[in-house]
């Protein structure tokens, strides 16, 4: 028996169609978009070194370390990280035996030249007071020689005794004028080195400032500063200033690079979503590892150096806070980097 379907308008599109072909148009825009995706990510990852050269630095300034020559213990720390200090202002303060140790030695040298320069202002003062006595027993010594000569019944015994005082006396006028002129000469020189040892004392109490500790420039606390009721050895630093007025990036040059940067040229400096455009200022004529480098690759025996180059930062822009990890980028061309100025402000990013 024939059964006669009747189907329906062709003007009315078929639901079960349109679902299939709606779902295909998904299953084809989920698929490309992946294989566009995972295309650009290698264009974009083997591709990128040859349109830029990008490599790691860290925001810092100029440093300025406050330490001692003395072995310290911090009794008062007016600090804390990221504040910001004036110039001479007071920091902290410290206690320093070894400094103590110091004044004391230098007080008993004092003590010890006082004590010597006593004794021969004694010894001086003794020998130029019985000097003219001996200049007179020697004048009695030498007439009687004189006269001893004019005798001619005196014996020898006689005239030895005579001539061993003439001697003696002799001896004793001129050990008396020398030890008068080179005990005047001994305490010049002692008064001298008196001079010496109470300027170095008067040196080392002013250096050491009763132990105040103070800023030397104005500027911001960097992380590392000593806490109270620590001890410091001499050169450890108790606090570390960085000159807020002169920002700049240590840019780690990589060592793989088609073009070698320049003073001069433009790049910029990436934290976070923030583009920040600067200037190569400087290229520094020495090699430094990288510090996150140098902790990634711990378990690793090549640890290269590379160049460092000196960043400056453009003089409207904001620079990041100090002592940040940064990623900077410098195109090899103008035309790269006016493409990626274009795809970044399409993107919102800043």
């Amino acid at each position: 028996m024939d059964v006669t379907i009747n189907r329906l308008n062709p003007n009315v599109p078929d639901p079960v169609e349109s679902r299939r072909r709606a779902a295909g148009r998904l299953v084809r825009i989920a698929y490309a978009t992946a294989v566009f995706g995972v295309v650009g990510f290698f264009v974009i990852y083997f591709g990128a070194p040859f349109v830029f050269l990008r490599g790691p630095g860290t925001v810092t300034s100029t440093r300025y370390v406050v330490s001692l020559p003395y072995t310290v213990q911090v009794s008062q720390m007016s600090l804390v990280p990221g504040a910001t200090v004036k110039a001479d202002e007071e920091i902290g303060a410290v206690f320093s035996p070894e400094q103590d140790s110091i004044v004391a030695t230098y007080m008993r040298a004092l003590a010890d030249i006082a004590g010597r320069t006593a004794e021969l202002r004694i010894k001086a003062r003794v020998a130029q007071d019985s000097l003219e006595a001996s200049r007179s027993y020697q004048l009695v010594t030498q007439e009687a020689v004189e006269r001893l000569g004019a005798m001619t019944a005196a014996t020898v015994t006689f005239r030895m005794e005579v001539l061993r005082e003439y001697a003696a006396a002799r001896k004793a006028v001129v050990s008396q004028e020398a030890e008068v002129a080179e005990s005047a000469i001994q305490l010049a020189s002692l008064d001298q080195f008196i001079q010496q040892i109470r300027g170095r004392l008067d040196e080392v109490e002013q250096h050491f400032g009763k132990g105040r500790v103070f800023a030397p420039i104005a500027g911001i606390v960097s992380t590392g500063i000593a806490h109270v009721g620590q001890s410091l050895v001499a050169g450890t630093p108790i606090a570390e200033i960085l000159d807020s007025t002169d920002i700049f990036v240590d840019w780690y040059i990589p060592n793989e690079r088609l073009i070698d940067p320049t003073v001069g040229h433009e790049v910029l400096v990436l934290f976070g979503n923030r583009r920040i455009p600067g200037t190569i200022a400087e290229i520094l004529p020495v090699s430094g590892v990288y510090a996150g480098t140098q902790r990634q690759q711990l378990l690793t025996r090549d640890r290269p150096a590379t160049q460092i180059a000196r960043v400056r930062f453009a003089p409207d822009a904001v620079p990041p806070p100090l002592n940040s990890t940064v990623y900077v980028h410098m195109h090899y061309t103008k035309f790269s980097a006016w493409v990626a100025n274009v795809l970044v402000r399409v993107f919102g990013l800043y």
